[in-house]
């Protein structure tokens, strides 16, 4: 074996040994950056599973309050011809789109960040502890295809330590008015 190839394999190994260490759960909490978010949307917290490279939305969460929404990974074609694009621009950066599920409050969370819709979805980018964050809110439209509702502005407020070893889902914890 060429050294070269040795130095691939040992790299590669350490890539693998590293992918199960690191995707652990993740809540970050962000304030709104604007009236329009404030009012519509509050402060909100977003779980999600930290990869390597990538991270997966999981929840919304209202951090003042009790409601909460799961996410879906989806593709862009759910939007019709042109999907993101179309939408909110070639230019934009947030190019991660997930579903809102609507069980459990995901419907009414529906109907706030998009009035009309029975349908919705969330573009975002990477989130960066001590970063800003823009989510463009997308619905479907009565008649047509899918629309752009809201752009949500938030600033970096703090992530959620959680304890280690609890043995409890991080998704069953219930804390109300957490982080606070």
């Amino acid at each position: 074996m060429s050294r070269i190839s040795t130095v691939i394999l040992v790299c590669a190994a350490a890539l693998a040994a590293a992918v199960p260490a690191s995707a652990g759960i993740r809540f970050f909490s962000y304030d709104p950056a604007d009236d329009a978010t404030r009012r519509v949307a509050g402060d909100l917290t977003f779980q999600f599973k930290q990869h390597l490279i990538f991270t997966t939305l999981l929840n919304i969460r209202s951090t003042e309050g009790e409601a909460n929404a799961d996410l879906k990974p989806t593709d862009e074609h759910v939007l019709g011809a042109g999907g993101l694009s179309r939408l909110i621009g070639r230019a934009a950066q947030e190019r991660d789109l997930y579903a809102v599920l609507p069980d459990g409050q995901g419907a009414d969370l529906i109907h706030a960040f998009c009035p009309g819709s029975n349908r919705a979805w969330l573009a975002f980018g990477r989130l960066v502890e001590g970063r800003p964050l823009r989510v463009w809110v997308l619905g479907d439209a009565p008649s047509g295809p899918a629309r752009l509702c809201q752009t949500f502005e938030f600033n970096y407020r703090g992530e959620w330590k959680l304890p280690t070893g609890l043995g409890v889902p991080p998704g069953d914890l219930k804390v109300p008015h957490f982080p606070y």
